[in-house]
Order: C-alpha cells, then structure tokens, then sequence
C-alpha cells in the first residue's frame, strides 16, 4: 500500500476512498506536509492517546500535551525533531493521557517526495512489559540454574530433557542440541533406568498427607552413558512439586564419584539450592496464582507478608476463582479468548472503592495445557500514598497562611502562594535561598516546625503570617509599575536575544546546499548557537561551564547528523567550574570551533568522536584538555583563518591554547582560561 497512494499524498490531497481504507487500519496513521502541517490523521491515531493531532494544533503541541512532565517533554519534542522528522527513525515515547496512566508509543515515518512524511503510531506497551517479564524470569532462573558447578538436568514430566547446565555438558560430552528432548532413561543402563524409576514411584507414594517425605531427595550411585563412554557417577534426584502427585518436573544432579563430596553434603547442597529457590520466590512481593482453563486455582504462592485486603490459604486449591474473589473471576472471564486462544498477556487494575482503598495490579500469562499463571501485585499502600499526597498538597497550596518548606541544610524547598505574596517574590526566586538570608518583613511573625523521621532531621516548616492579616482571598499590596515590569521586560528582552540568533541561524537552510556551502552553513550555524547558549536565562553574572559544554557538543552533534552529542562526546571534570558573563560568549565561540574541526567532517570508525577534559589550573581559573577519538583528528579546510580564528577568541578570554604534542597539533588541545573576573 505504501507504494500507490504516494502521488496522492505529495499532492495534498487524500480521497474520500483513501480516508476509509486509512480509518480501517488497526495503528495510527497521520499525514505530514513539508511544514509539519496535518494533512490527514486516521480513527486509530486519535484513539490509541485519546487526543487528536489537529485538536491540538500540530503534531509538538499534540506530544506537549501528552508529556505533563518538562524536561520529559524537552527530550521527546528534540527527538521528534531530529530523528522521525528529519531522519525518519522508529522511535519509542513514554505517553500519558489526561487522566489515564503511562503508555509506551511507537513512531515510524516515511519521507514522500514533496518533503513531506507519512507517520505511523503503535500502541507497544503490553509487548514492551511482556518482553520485560520475559527477561525478568530468565534472569533468575540463570542465577538459580545455570551457576551451580554441579552437573544438573531438569527433565518434564514425559522422561524428555528440556534443560541442562554447563557442568552437565562439560561431564557427558554431548550438545545441548543433541540432549533436548532426549529421554533422560536414555542416558543410563536400561537395568538401572527401571530400578530408578521403580525408586522414585515408590518415595512419592511412601509420603504421608500428600506432602514429599523428609528425606528426599533419593541418591544412587549409576552408570552414565556419556560421548566417549561409560561413567560411574553419583545422581540425586528430586521432584519439583508440593505433593506426592507424578511431579511436572524433575531436577538430577550429577556428579563423578570420585569429585563428588559425601552424600550428605550433596543434600546439603541440593536443600541450600532450594533455599534459594524458596528464597527468590519470597523476594518477589507478588502473590502468583496458577489457574486452569475453568478458572480454578490448580497452587498458588502467597505473598511473602500477608495482605489485610486478600487472604490466600490451602482452602483455595481447586476452587473456582469466581467464589475466591469475583472480580479475578469477571477479569478471567473477559479475557479467556484473549489468553488461552490467543496467547497475548492481559495486564489489569482491580480497584475498590474509596471507602474500601484496595487496589490490585494483575497480569494474566498464557502458560501453556490451557493453564493461566496469574501475578497479582498489591498496590493499596501506594494508593493511600497517592490519596494522603493529593489532599496534603491542596492544603499547601490553598492554605491561607504562608507556608515554608525547608530542607535540612536550611534552603527554602517550596514555598505556597500566600508566603510568597508576604514576602513580595516570586517561588522561582524563594527556591534555593537560606531563610536566614532574607530577613521578615515588617508584621510578619513566624513558627517553625522541626520534620523529623526515624530519628533524623527532615528539614523544617515556617508557618509566616501577617500580624494584622486580613481574610485569605485580601489583594497582595500594591507594588510600583516600574517595580512590577523591570524583571520581566530584562527577562522578554534576553529571550529575545537569543529567539533572533535561532532565527538567523534558520535563514542558512534556505542557502544553496553544495559541498562548500554546507560547509559555511555548520561553521555560521556553530558560532551562533554557541553565542545563544553563553547567554543566561536571566541577570546572573556567571556561566556554569559544564553545562555549557554539554549543550554545546548537543547542538554542533544535532547539526552534523551525529545524534544526541553525550554519544559522541564524552565531558568529565569538574561539575562546579563557572565562568563570567563577558568571557563565557568568546569562550563558547572558541570551544565550539575545536569541536566543529573534529565533529563537521564524516570520519569513520568505531568509539566516541571527542573527549573534553575539564579541570582546575594550579594557577587559577581552570584547565581544558580536548582529545580527538581514536580513529579521528582535527581536520582543518582552510587552515589559516581557522588557526587565526582561534587564537583570536583565545585573546579575547586572555588564555592560552596550544598543542600537547607541537609535532601531532591534530589530536589534542590544552587551553588554559585564567581567573573569572567579576
């Protein structure tokens, strides 16, 4: 299909036939012009979020309002941009709808002609968390089974191997290929084979109230047919079972006679094994429920605390689970087809009501003889949590006295609307100050409260008032036009700044794109980003340095088709470097043209493109080292004004810069930047 409709997708239009078959199909599908403009968007792509593209307003506005979180956002709205949009890559985005819980969204785009894309969206949250218990359940079971340096056969309830450990490999001298489903009788005198099967029927039976005797597990000592030969070897066995019924499972281990350590210490063995294994199963917090085709409760493994809301005992073995607890029943019934038939798991909530608080977090797992295992996680104390946290907050918020939270080192943490109204500032400008740095206002009185937990200090709560404070919903007191604008209109100018040097730099695409324009076009666009990202935000008057490069190896990585640049540029050293505001423009410059001669020529082969080292200098200020990759150097095309480029910025910073190896200037520059000045 993706072949016939392009014509009329580059044109712009899409029939009313093409809009039926589009809503038919079972993923999301949306149209995208050259601007990112919705041309069309199928049934499916409104409902798998619950939002539409064009209720939104475009596809950055749709995934805004479906990234509540900020810096989330920031990270999806960037790989939007760069790698669907502009590269056509499948990507997988974290997703919440107003009102529903997180889910896991896959994105696929294909260029059209015009400049255009055709998206398609997939709903992968249950395949994602089957693959995640899939990888869960493998990884305990290596640590229980594949570690023992004692040989060990696990055999199903037919005779067949169906898994074996290395040390078992390593003893016999056969494959794994070659073992599987082979008859584990097969493997020992056929005189023997009997006599052991004749022993284990025999000590399953033996066993009083249908519970395995206290002896187990039985140990002989047999022939065992290996690839060269015959071994005599020492075997216990042991059924993987809770009753005297013919086991499921049987676990063998073997061992030679002559390396194997007494009997009773192989028991110790095989009893410390499964200790382990009782271990796990208690680690794990869920309760696990196997259930056959009619919903009964063949066993089940309880929880390894007991529950107030659900109480599982040996009275619920071989009883419907519609009487146990109705609405696992409901649930089963609803996805029986789904389950057995289809073989998908089906993840759900059983919540109760707000009087009753409980809540339930289940999956239903296809396992195979038309038999469900059911693991059910409790998650009513998180819901008590979640409820306490919601009506807490709105008494913080809401609250008419001013409220302060401090955290253990004194700082300001949060503060509500009405504290932040007494003391005339805004929360951003609270957030992160000492309380004692600021003194009171004049009538205002406060209380402090000491938050303590287990012993240790939590921080504090000040409980600010006005003396004379007039009812909760009074208007703030009137302020000077000139004091209520000042902040804000530097704050609109700075923006400003920096919205027209991303502006200038997007007139370069409009440019001819031949090898030497593309060329000016990374150098210009470097310099201006580098330029946008030395000025701050707001009126500080330092730079932190290492976020500066962070940002910086980002943009120049985004602009020569590198990705996200903490893949190619590795940044180490000191975190708490700062740099004046008059130096950190000049400084940015600088640093992004060494970046730009390793990073804007294509230079293949394996590891990190750049290493940038920064540090403290002996002399003050402080020392950066950038290393070029193993397979890679600095490249410079017109050598002269690049050299004379850089020791003009480094002029400007009054620093230092040269080679570490004068004979080898195209793998590693020192630059030495001296004290900040204020």
């Amino acid at each position: 299909m993706s072949h016939h409709p392009a014509p009329v997708f580059a044109a712009g239009l899409v029939s009313s036939d093409w809009v039926a078959i589009l809503d038919s199909l079972p993923y999301g599908f949306a149209l995208l012009g050259p601007k990112q403009e919705l041309r069309h968007e199928n049934a499916a792509c409104r409902q798998i979020t619950g939002e539409g593209i064009a209720s939104r307003g475009g596809v950055e506005a749709w995934l805004s309002a479906l990234c509540p979180d900020p810096g989330h956002r920031e990270k999806v709205i960037k790989s939007w941009r760069e790698e669907i949009w502009r590269n056509q890559r499948t990507r997988t985005f974290t997703l919440t709808s107003p009102g529903q819980k997180p889910r896991e969204i896959q994105f696929r785009s294909s260029l059209l002609e015009d400049g255009g894309i055709t998206l398609s969206i997939e709903d992968v949250t249950e395949t994602l968390r089957a693959e995640e218990t899939q990888r869960h359940g493998k990884w305990k079971y290596r640590a229980l089974f594949t570690h023992t340096r004692t040989g060990a056969v696990l055999v199903d309830h037919l005779g067949r191997i169906t898994e074996v450990n290395p040390a078992f490999i390593s003893l016999c001298g056969i494959s794994l290929k070659d073992l599987r489903l082979t008859p584990f009788a097969s493997l020992l005198h056929p005189d023997e084979a009997g006599e052991l099967a004749a022993a284990e029927k025999a000590l399953l039976s033996s066993a009083e109230d249908r519970r395995l005797p206290a002896d187990l597990p039985l140990s002989r000592e047999i022939w065992l047919r290996t690839h060269s030969g015959e071994k005599r070897v020492n075997l216990l066995w042991s059924p993987v079972s809770e009753s005297n019924d013919p086991p499921a499972l049987s676990l063998y281990l073997v061992e030679p006679p002559g390396l194997t350590e007494s009997t009773d210490q192989l028991r110790a063995k095989l009893r410390a094994l499964s200790r382990k294994a009782q271990a796990l199963l208690h680690a794990v917090p869920d309760l696990i429920l196997l259930l056959d085709g009619d919903g009964k409760v063949v066993d089940f493994a309880p929880p390894p605390k007991a529950w107030p809301e659900l109480t599982p005992d040996d009275s619920w073995r071989q009883r419907p689970a519609s009487e146990l607890w109705p609405a696992l029943g409901n649930l089963l019934n609803q996805a029986h087809t789904q389950i057995i038939e289809e073989g998908r798991t089906i993840y759900a909530e059983i919540r109760g009501s707000a009087d009753e608080g409980y809540e339930f977090a289940i999956s239903l797992n296809p396992c195979g003889e038309d038999q469900i295992l059911a693991v059910v996680r409790n998650q009513s104390a998180l819901r008590a949590l979640r409820d306490r946290d919601l009506w807490q907050g709105a008494a913080f918020t809401h609250s008419p006295v001013g409220i302060l939270r401090l955290d253990p080192r004194g700082l300001v943490a949060d503060s509500n609307a009405a504290a932040t109204s007494l003391f005339g500032e805004e929360e951003a400008v609270l957030a992160g100050t000492e309380f004692n740095e600021f003194s009171l206002p004049s009538g205002v009185t406060s209380e402090f409260l000491a938050l303590e937990h287990e012993g240790k200090p939590r921080g504090t709560l000040v409980f600010v008032q006005s003396a004379n404070q007039g009812p909760p919903n009074a208007p703030p007191a009137a302020v000077s036009p000139s004091e209520a604008t000042a902040t804000p209109q530097r704050e609109r100018r700075q923006h400003s700044f920096r919205n027209q040097l991303q502006l200038v730099t997007s007139l370069f695409s409009l440019e001819p794109q031949s090898v030497a324009a593309r060329d000016a076009f990374i150098k210009w666009q470097v310099r201006l980003r580098s330029i946008a990202l030395a000025c701050p935000h707001d009126d500080t008057t330092s730079v932190w340095v290492f976020p500066l490069l962070r940002d910086l190896a980002d943009e120049i990585c985004s602009l020569a088709g590198r990705g996200p640049g903490r893949r190619e540029v590795i940044i180490t050293g000191d975190e708490a470097l700062t740099l004046d505001v008059q130096t950190a423009a000049p400084f940015s410059l600088l640093i992004g043209e060494l970046m730009r001669l390793v990073l804007g020529t294509r230079q293949h082969g394996p590891g990190p493109e750049l290493y940038v080292n920064l540090r403290p200098h002996p002399g003050g200020g402080f020392q950066l080292t950038v290393r070029s990759g193993v397979h890679r150097s600095f490249i410079f095309i017109d050598r002269d004004s690049e050299v004379e480029t850089l020791e003009l910025l480094t002029e400007q910073i009054q620093g230092r810069l040269e080679p570490t190896d004068p004979g080898n200037p195209a793998k590693e520059w020192v630059l030495i930047v001296p004290q900040t000045r204020f």
